[in-house]
């Protein structure tokens, strides 16, 4: 039984690379948070209380799951350990391994996949809010010393996939 939390700056590709893990593992969990938030009504209006109760709901999702015996992906650009920090204590009150992941690559390719994307009228996400979260998590890779940081610019998904399912599994326990 897992946790693994996949992090990223905007771009990075976590949604993919989240959605190819949960299709290869039976049974498991996907929480999106950022799909929590949208559920909340006038979340942009709320932009601070919504955030905040998204993780909330997380976390009991992310514990309510675990206590089934099966494994759980998490998909969220998170810039604040102590989120981190609580789903790992989750994990752990639950049994099971987590494993923070940080995918990564330079900036420009980050910023030029975001702009791909494109940028939605009602959206809270800008360019500029792109380039400072790039570097409020190269901040966090240093403040992390267990994530694992998977250089993503040159990978397919199925690579970074293959890549994470080979660190989860170094831990003895797999899925």
């Amino acid at each position: 039984m897992q946790l693994v939390i996949i992090n990223g700056p905007c771009g990075v590709g976590k949604s993919t690379i989240a959605s190819g893990l949960h299709q290869s593992i039976p049974l498991s969990l996907l929480v999106e948070i950022d799909a929590i938030r949208w559920m909340i009504s006038h979340y942009n209006e709320h932009a601070k209380e919504t955030s905040e109760y998204s993780y909330v709901t997380s976390f009991a999702m992310i514990d309510g799951y675990l206590k089934t015996g099966h494994s759980v992906i998490v998909e969220k650009m998170m810039r604040n350990g102590m989120h981190l920090d609580r789903m790992i204590e989750i994990a752990q009150a639950n049994g099971a391994h987590a494993t923070e992941i940080i995918l990564w690559a330079r900036k420009e390719f980050v910023l030029a996949r975001a702009a791909e994307r494109g940028y939605r009228k009602d959206s809270l996400l800008t360019p500029e809010k792109c380039e400072r979260f790039w570097h409020e998590i190269d901040d966090l890779k240093a403040e992390r010393p267990n994530a694992i940081v998977i250089d993503v610019e040159y990978l397919s998904p199925d690579k970074v996939v293959e890549k994470i399912r080979s660190a989860v599994s170094d831990t003895d326990r797999g899925f």
